[in-house]
């Protein structure tokens, strides 16, 4: 019979799938505001090299304004359409997980009306809420790879 240690980290792994996975649906769809409730008050969010690191849920919120602006801006300036994106996760590697804290890689791919559209992976560190959801204290996205038809690189080069 498993020991109650074992049950709370498969519990608590389970839990951080969870909110990895929620992530990626709230970015599909569009929504900012229960995506920026996966953050905790103090977390740091760094969405891709170059850009401004970006802090709690206010300013996950106000990264996917500035995001949606900039690509309005490409539009109106004959660039190319915001594109609808469907992210895919491989098994997340969670690193040190304790009661308290855990560390987390994923890797994902991207697609988009273009097929594959990007790669990278995600480097997490999360802590759960005093309900037991585990949300982010830090989120760093690093790309491995663009497809050269993908609209983020317009977004790189400004």
């Amino acid at each position: 019979m498993p020991d109650t240690a074992s049950l709370a980290q498969c519990v608590a792994a389970e839990a951080i799938r969870a909110t990895l996975s929620r992530y990626c649906r709230y970015v599909d769809v569009g929504d900012s505001q229960n995506l920026s409730a996966l953050f905790h008050a103090d977390a740091q969010y760094l969405p891709m090299a170059g850009r401004d690191t970006y802090r709690g849920p206010v300013g996950v919120r106000q990264f996917f304004v500035d995001l949606q602006g900039e690509f309005i801006a490409l539009l109106n300036a004959g660039g190319p359409k915001p594109p609808r994106l469907k992210h895919h996760l491989a098994m997340p590697d969670i690193q040190e997980l304790k009661a308290s804290s855990a560390r987390i890689e994923t890797r994902f791919s991207v697609y988009s009306n273009i097929g594959l559209d990007h790669t990278g992976y995600y480097i997490d560190h999360m802590s759960p809420d005093e309900l037991g959801n585990w949300l982010f204290d830090y989120r760093e996205i690093k790309l491995d790879w663009i497809n050269t038809d993908s609209a983020i690189n317009a977004l790189l080069k400004r």
